[in-house]
């Protein structure tokens, strides 16, 4: 990766690609809905298609031991990230030129199967860059605010575009865009993704890799971060809770809720690129607070959403507050994580917060309706929102064994 504008061309590009690309929540998400429902499929049908999709993402931390520990022609890192950008520009081309019917749902399936899987070893890959390229340039957090500032600023015209796309049925040409794009993140990881040395698997690499994969989790300051990344991952608002509080009682239309979730990405993107400006000025000491005040406002502000416009505005700052902290807790994991292993122990940190994240909205959901049964939906709503708060509160429990394991953090050269 040649010099500071280069990575910055390198991770802004990859991850707008990837989050416009990417099969079960980019630009043609939505359009394969409408097909698949235009076809007759079952609402069932439909999210289990779309579960199996998603299983790729779940194989992450497989992905990232792949990477680590098995060179593909002398690089650990570009070979891998040239064959993903391949594989989904090639199966998204072949399924736009081939016409689209129910006679031909299981080729659909059968090349967008490969496209999620490439696209989420791919993920691994730039996550894995970002750390040894971010830890060697002292630019971790910057690199992070770019990669999510392209991929909000992604989501924003994926969603606006997927609508219009699955309205007009133009699926073949969403497809096409997509293929194209995937072209162009070829390109520019054959330009700037370089590995510095040759990388051949031998006894020696493959011991020092497993060393450093087993000695971070021997790291009392990795595990306390990510005690508090879990701990800041579980909200039981957000997911099915909060679609049902803005829909059945509030009496949203499923438009506003749309345009809503928009506003929620909007801020986002307010969030991610202020971090970039910011994040190499304040003392980590201070950043570990903020991200626990984000995540306590990007909860609690739920409490005062009443009308529509009140939601927007609500969504706004939730999403600038959320984003603050997701990148302020993956700054941090970014800083410690071993270089050696980065793509192993990246992709399982954020495996461990997607299975928290999941498993508090399923919780928050339980929880919701038992709550509804006996003293009303407002009431399982404010549980749920206060669940959310008090976890996201219950981090600074964490923060004294951070403070012993990293005084550093807390002082002002740092």
């Amino acid at each position: 990766m040649t010099g500071v504008f280069g990575a910055y061309v390198f991770f802004a590009t990859l991850y707008f690609v990837q989050s416009v690309g990417d099969p079960t929540s980019g630009l043609i998400a939505q359009p394969v809905r409408s097909l698949f429902r235009s076809w007759g499929e079952s609402t069932t049908s439909i999210a289990a298609t779309l579960a199996l999709l998603a299983v790729p993402w779940s194989l992450k931390p497989a992905f990232g031991l792949l990477s680590d520990f098995v060179p593909l022609f002398g690089s650990r890192r570009r070979s891998y990230l040239l064959l993903a950008n391949g594989v989904a520009a090639l199966s998204l081309l072949l399924l736009a030129l081939v016409p689209l019917s129910p006679d031909t749902r299981w080729l659909l399936v059968a090349l967008l199967l490969p496209t999620t899987m490439a696209i989420a070893l791919g993920d691994v890959i730039v996550d894995a860059l970002m750390v040894e390229k971010g830890q060697l340039l002292g630019l971790t957090g910057r690199f992070q605010s770019i990669q999510w500032t392209a991929a909000n600023a992604a989501l924003l015209l994926a969603g606006a575009f997927g609508g219009y796309v699955a309205a007009a049925q133009l699926q073949s040409l969403a497809l096409a865009v997509c293929a194209c794009l995937w072209m162009c993140a070829f390109a520019i990881a054959w330009r700037f993704a370089r590995d510095d040395r040759a990388v051949h698997l031998d006894a020696e690499s493959f011991r020092k890799t497993g060393a450093a994969l087993l000695g971070v989790w021997r790291q009392p300051l990795f595990l306390a971060v990510c005690g508090v990344l879990s701990l800041w991952s579980f909200n039981p608002v957000w997911g099915s809770v909060l679609y049902v509080h803005m829909i059945e009682e509030l009496g949203f239309s499923e438009q506003a809720y749309g345009n809503v979730s928009s506003t929620f990405f909007a801020g986002c993107l307010i969030g991610s690129a202020g971090y970039g400006i910011y994040c190499r000025s304040v003392r980590l000491g201070t950043l570990l607070h903020l991200s626990i005040l984000a995540a306590i406002v990007s909860n609690a502000i739920y409490w005062q959403m009443s009308t529509l416009i009140s939601a927007y505005v609500v969504s706004l700052i939730a999403g600038a507050a959320y984003m603050t902290g997701t990148l302020i807790q993956l700054d941090l994991v970014a800083r410690i994580v071993p270089a050696r292993a980065a793509a192993t122990v990246f992709a399982i940190v954020m495996a461990l917060t997607n299975f928290v994240a999941s498993g508090s909205a399923v919780f928050g959901a339980w929880s919701f309706e038992v709550v509804k049964e006996s003293y009303g939906p407002d009431a399982g709503f404010r549980l749920a929102v206060a669940m959310s708060v008090a976890a996201a509160m219950s981090c600074w429990l964490l923060i004294p064994a951070i403070r012993r394991a990293a005084p550093q953090w807390w002082e002002r050269t740092s």
